[in-house]
């Protein structure tokens, strides 16, 4: 989803102009988006939670989408805003990097088709427009919680709380899926809770409780899919 990252300064120095979450290809094309852990109980109706190895070998929290990358997600048209995972809310502002103190800067994007007249990032006084403060809130909220979900993944998968989440092969190789992890059904919460303060305790057990359930969107974007046959 990210490719070109253009400082906050050089970008609203110019007039650039920012559009609604469903003017950008990424809405529509995106089949697995990077979350943190405060937005799971939004997202896990309609997407699995899952972590996938990222091409560092990272284990990464996402929600995914949909399945296949050439059609698109199924149903993106008739959906709200409000149920977009954070970065696709807050798009094209996004991080520098996937860090709780990571810069805040844009994609080079142009919208796949302008459903309206966007609008500029800054007044002439240098006040946030409307627009842009939606997006920037949906981005500080994905930030606020992004070391949170750093370290639940850590603990994790250093005490080796996750399983393979297994689906059919005709499915994983039709659509080149990666293999994806989720925590244990019942795992030892005093190994995860322990290692937060108990501020977060409440936001961490929402996402264990949401990730499980999400697993139940999976049967809905396998029988969505061109290969559920």
């Amino acid at each position: 989803m990210y490719s070109s990252y253009e400082d906050w300064e050089t970008a609203t120095r110019s007039a650039l102009r920012i559009f609604d979450p469903f003017s950008y290809r990424p809405a529509h094309f995106e089949r697995m988006i990077p979350v943190c852990l405060g937005e799971a109980m939004n997202l896990c109706a309609r997407s699995p939670l899952l972590w996938r190895h990222t091409v560092a070998g990272e284990p990464e929290l996402v929600a995914l989408r949909g399945l296949d990358r050439v059609t698109g997600i199924p149903g993106s048209a008739s959906l709200s805003r409000r149920s977009l995972p954070l970065l696709l809310q807050a798009f094209p502002l996004r991080l520098r990097e996937m860090e709780p103190d990571a810069d805040i800067g844009f994609e080079k994007a142009s919208p796949m088709r302008e459903r309206d007249g966007g609008s500029y990032v800054l007044d002439p006084n240098g006040e946030l427009l409307p627009g842009a403060e939606l997006k920037l809130n949906a981005l500080h909220a994905f930030r606020h919680d992004l070391e949170a979900t750093h370290r639940l993944t850590e603990l994790v998968f250093r005490h080796d709380l996750v399983e393979p989440v297994v689906l059919p092969t005709h499915i994983v190789e039709a659509y080149a899926l990666p293999d994806f992890l989720v925590v244990r059904p019942f795992p030892d919460d005093r190994l995860i809770l322990m290692e937060f303060p108990p501020v977060y305790w409440p936001t961490v057990a929402r996402f264990l409780s949401a990730q499980r359930m999400s697993l139940y969107a999976m049967a809905r974007l396998i029988e969505q899919s061109k290969g559920a046959a």
